[in-house]
């Protein structure tokens, strides 16, 4: 064993068996396809569930990336895309062509990881289970061989997310890994690396050995490889700690382990979770180790050394932190990029010598996320930019070593195509490509339809009734605002505008409006002083055909909150209740912050409603009470959920809001949003994140008898056949409308309140998987005269369906 210590890091390489005294031998370089945060000579990568750059390689004279469907359950994404960019006459990298897999079949994943060497780009398609090798040909690519591994372990994904490859002169290694989802993530479990050999012609290849991990260790989250070094990380192993195992070539298509590379820590370190290789120095992220760090070694006379890691660079010129240093790695030469802190620093021969950083808005949102570089062009992923749209820069560096940027890349999404003109009937389970029972789809607009900017996707959505013209409208929230839909034929519907956000605030995930007397009043969470946007919804009556869509500007603002994650109205008594006040400026304890209503077009503050460590207010119904407490029949009263707890609150007099109630419930893990009985003395709740704790064995509807107000009573539990996570849900009449994610809406009748009985479904998600995330259905609105039911799906659209037995 041989233990190196430099500051805080203690590196430790344990050494194995010592094959060779000569390393450095006859061998081209290994080609790496990466697919995870962790990259290779010349730069690979995977694409990590978000959007296009988290899989990026650079070629001779391109960059390519890979593009992963955003908002499609596994196995049902369209057919994946590379798209090939190259340098314009005015240097600038622009999209030059598309390449799929010669079978461009639904959920292959094609492009979930691409590798490029001088000769071949390789693209992985676990959803295949393939990897696909192309080679230039005029001023293209050209399919040349497919490659699938023998002996893979079951429920392995090939090439997938958690996988990496690579591929010396005439040697391929690609990884897999073995997935069991268990909670919010997935428990990385054994691994496997798959090595292929090709004839000279690299067009047939076959498999030669396999590299197998140990059970639990993350074997095969990073590869990297050259000449006759291999480095495989194992992010899990060590109790969490990580590690990096290193291989050598023996000369005849045979890897054998010569060490271990871990770091000494008191938690866990994430040593494995980046590695890279080039000319025999080998370097190993370990992002979790303080601050972060990157550990190095060296391969001489088939032994490991240890060398200085690299920790203080990032923060030499007195510029923030860069958190999470070494998430990344990518190496060619003596030119190392790592990332850290939203940056990208690059070092030659050791030094720090120049930090790249985002070059605007669109691409800031996780820059550094994937890396890859081949002489002076360099290539950075910000999958997570425009709502995991994703885009990558591409930077060249001048002959003073400062870069340039040379082009902004953002591939473009692939969307359903739009449901319009008559009614699709759900017939044996299926209405177009979605599932369904009970429920049939009136139409269906995709994101492309109702957004004019690439990367939006839905948020909330609510309802307007114009009484002048008798017009039913949709107010669907988007992560850039809010969309106006005349759905008066809602086989047809029509969309007329937007709303954006307040100037100055960014996208937001969560985007809430509700409707008070012809005006809607909208707010956004993690949004800077968003405030509540105030629209005077008549505008709408006055739009032109050759307007549409038209960018309306609100008519009032309200800047008492800034970051709001709910806005709740109670129509009978003209208040709002903005709650969530947290991120972005904290008001009234995160609870309700109560605004007045009498000028519809001018609320005012009216008062504060906080209870001390009750955390913030998630959503909440505030109402006219009717129930059975005759103490507070015909007082307003809030019904709060607030995360980790239930609170009932009297709110008549808004200078004095008393609690009348706080508890708890089994299990709970975020008590998220509900709804009352018309009668109120039932109140619905669901707890969004029980599902995904794997607290509950299916979709838990909670059932509260509130016929007491100072003693609610958990009166029973509902539970699906399914394990979707649940979101929001509305009752009318004796009818509740679930919108629980991934499985869609869900119908209850609650004609017995106490004991719901499932009626029927529409899922939003096409061949959708009824398992926890947060994909598919974010809300519904039930409460249309029409009978409409409109559904906001975060990556499909708007959705407009209906019970079968009304004829609309």
């Amino acid at each position: 064993m041989v233990v190196s210590n430099f500051g805080y890091v203690s590196i430790t390489i344990t050494q194995r068996t010592m094959i060779r005294r000569s390393l450095f031998i006859s061998t081209a370089g290994l080609l790496l396809v990466s697919l995870v945060a962790g990259q290779t000579m010349s730069g690979g990568s995977f694409a990590s569930g978000l959007g296009f750059g988290g899989a990026l390689t650079v070629g001779q004279d391109y960059i390519a990336g890979g593009t992963a469907p955003v908002g499609w359950p596994r196995g049902t994404e369209p057919a994946g895309v590379v798209t090939i960019y190259r340098a314009g006459a005015d240097g600038r990298y622009v999209e030059a062509e598309e390449l799929r897999s010669p079978t461009a079949s639904q959920g292959d994943l094609f492009g979930r990881s691409v590798f490029a060497t001088d000769m071949m780009l390789v693209v992985g398609a676990p959803g295949e289970g393939a990897a696909h090798i192309y080679a230039p040909s005029g001023s293209g690519l050209t399919h040349r061989a497919s490659v699938s591994p023998s002996g893979m372990m079951d429920g392995a994904e090939f090439g997938g997310a958690y996988s990496r490859g690579g591929l010396r002169s005439s040697t391929m290694a690609v990884a897999a890994r073995q997935l069991a989802v268990t909670s919010f993530d997935a428990e990385r479990k054994t691994g496997a690396v798959h090595i292929f050999g090709f004839d000279p012609t690299m067009a047939v290849g076959r498999q030669v050995d396999i590299l197998r991990g140990t059970d639990g260790e993350g074997f095969g989250h990073s590869v990297a490889g050259d000449g006759n070094v291999l480095v495989v990380g194992a992010p899990e192993a060590n109790d969490g700690h990580g590690a990096a195992y290193v291989y050598t070539y023996d000369g005849v298509n045979k890897w054998q382990s010569i060490g271990t590379i871990t770091a000494e820590s008191d938690r866990p370190a994430g040593v494995g979770r980046s590695v890279a290789v080039s000319g025999g120095t080998i370097y190993v992220g370990a992002a979790s180790l303080g601050s972060g760090a990157v550990l190095r070694a060296m391969v001489h006379d088939g032994m490991l050394h240890t060398m200085a890691p690299i920790t203080e660079g990032p923060i030499a010129d007195g510029a923030r932190p860069a958190y999470r240093f070494g998430g990344t790695i990518a190496t060619e030469g003596e030119r190392l990029l790592v990332s850290g802190g939203g940056r990208v620093f690059v070092y030659e021969d050791g030094s720090l010598t120049a930090t790249l950083e985002s070059t605007g808005e669109r691409n800031q949102v996780s820059f550094g996320t994937s890396l890859a570089l081949r002489g002076d062009l360099v290539a950075v992923g910000s999958p997570g930019a425009e709502d995991e749209a994703g885009t990558a820069t591409a930077f060249v560096a001048g002959a003073d070593g400062t870069f340039t940027e040379a082009g902004l890349l953002a591939a473009e999404l692939t969307y359903l195509s739009a449901v319009t003109g008559e009614d699709v009937r759900c017939e044996e389970g299926q209405a177009a490509h979605f599932s369904c029972e009970g429920m049939d789809l009136i139409a269906f607009l995709p994101i492309s339809d109702v957004a004019g900017s690439r990367g939006v996707g839905m948020t909330d959505i609510w309802g307007w009734t114009d009484e002048v013209t008798g017009k039913e409208w949709v107010l669907l929230g988007r992560t850039d605002g809010t969309a106006f839909v005349d759905i008066s034929n809602p086989n047809m519907p029509v969309y007329v505008g937007e709303l954006l956000r307040t100037p100055g605030s960014p996208r937001s995930g969560w985007r809430d409006m509700k409707v008070y007397r012809d005006h809607a009043y909208i707010v956004a969470d993690g949004a800077e002083a968003h405030g509540v946007q105030v629209f005077d919804l008549r505008q709408l009556r006055d739009v032109s055909p050759d307007e549409m869509p038209k960018t309306f500007e609100m008519t009032n603002h309200y800047a008492g909150t800034n970051s709001t994650h709910n806005i709740v109205i109670n129509e009978e008594t003209g208040f709002a209740y903005a709650v969530g006040n947290r991120s972005g400026g904290e008001t009234c304890q995160g609870q309700l912050h109560m605004i007045s209503l009498a000028d519809p077009g001018n609320p005012t503050f009216a008062g504060c409603y906080g209870l001390a460590d009750a955390g913030g207010t998630h959503d909440a119904q505030c109402v006219i009470y009717r129930g059975d407490d005759e103490d507070y029949r015909g007082r307003e009263i809030c019904f709060n959920s607030n995360g980790g707890t239930f609170i009932i609150a009297d709110v008549t007099d808004k200078a004095d809001p008393q609690t009348l109630a706080q508890t708890d419930y089994p299990n709970q893990a975020y008590t998220h949003q509900g709804w009352l009985t018309d009668d109120h003395n039932i109140f619905y709740m669901n707890d969004e994140l029980d599902e995904l704790n794997n607290l509950v064995d299916g979709t838990r509807t909670l059932i509260w008898d509130v016929s007491d107000l100072r003693d609610p009573v958990l009166a029973g539990e509902f539970t699906h056949d399914n394990k979707a996570s649940d979101h929001n849900l509305y009752v009318r009449g004796n009818t509740m409308y679930q919108s629980n994610y991934q499985a869609g809406v869900r119908m209850l009748d609650i004609s017995n309140p106490l004991e719901p009985r499932y009626i029927g479904h529409f899922d939003t998600v096409p061949f959708g998987e009824d398992e926890p995330g947060f994909g598919g259905s974010w809300s519904n609105y039930p409460y249309f005269d029409s009978g409409v039911i409109a559904i906001s799906s975060r990556g499909e659209g708007l959705f407009l369906v209906k019970k079968q037995e009304l004829d609309l």
